[in-house]
């Protein structure tokens, strides 16, 4: 029997200490399947080649070939497309990203489950006040706040300072008139805002009256949300939160 030199063995771990760790899921196929995507992220090398011979089958378009009826016609033709080798049809591939997640649980299968925000979605906006009403912003990743919160601390801070107020998507706030005394039996209820979602210091709300915009993309933006309001102001410079009860009264204005 050989001797080997263990020394020159590769080692391969996983830990959650570092931040490119990648994680795999099942997704449909679709048009957004182009060449570059089947390569660099989906696992089966073998799907690759079988999706990669139908794309070119249909001029490298994969509005075409992935269309519903080019799928269809994909896997009609899948012993084909495989040098003549049996497959089942293809519906879903296993694609792979790099991604920050993290288990839901430390029991039962709970520990191989992972979950994380959507990717570029932050699900709290910290808002910094200072003495001379000079404003300081920061969106918070969802496992950076879940850490915090495990560990007892706040939900967020700057350098040992506490947030004025944080907001997440649905929160309410008032944006209060140029000298206006605020109270809660005399708000403009017409400028109350709802927060939607938030990135880096950059936060979006809309109208707490608006269900859903008639015509889309066109109303306010693009992203069906605003920063500045209806009136001209930029709402995070000067919001203040609102907290409602269940019949949607009004119960707490302020910090």
């Amino acid at each position: 029997m050989g001797r080997h030199n263990l020394n020159k063995i590769r080692v391969y771990y996983f830990t959650a200490e570092t931040d490119d760790r990648c994680f795999a899921t099942r997704k449909p196929i679709d048009p957004s399947f182009n060449r570059k995507k089947i390569i660099n992220e989906i696992t089966d090398t073998g799907i690759q080649n079988i999706l990669l011979r139908h794309l070119e089958n249909n001029s490298g378009n994969p509005d075409i070939a992935f269309s519903p009826e080019g799928i269809e016609e994909m896997n009609r033709n899948i012993r084909t497309l495989n040098n003549g080798k049996w497959h089942q049809p293809i519906l879903k591939v296993r694609v792979y990203k790099k991604a920050n997640k993290f288990p839901i649980g430390k029991s039962g299968n709970k520990p191989k489950k992972f979950v994380g925000a959507a990717k570029d979605t932050n699900l709290f906006f910290a808002v910094y006040e200072e003495e001379d009403g000079k404003r300081s912003y920061s969106s918070i990743p969802l496992k950076v706040v879940i850490d915090r919160m495990k560990a007892g601390l706040p939900v967020a801070d700057e350098d040992g300072v506490i947030p004025t107020f944080v907001l997440s998507p649905g929160d309410l706030v008032y944006l209060p008139k140029e000298g206006e005394t605020i109270s809660v039996g005399t708000i403009d209820k017409s400028r109350i805002y709802k927060m939607v979602s938030c990135s880096d210091n950059r936060c979006f709300f809309i109208g707490n009256s608006i269900a859903k915009p008639i015509v889309s993309k066109y109303e306010f933006n693009v992203m069906n949300k605003i920063e500045i309001a209806l009136t001209g102001e930029n709402i995070k410079e000067k919001c203040i939160p609102i907290k409602v009860d269940r019949l949607g009264q009004i119960v707490k204005l302020g910090y």
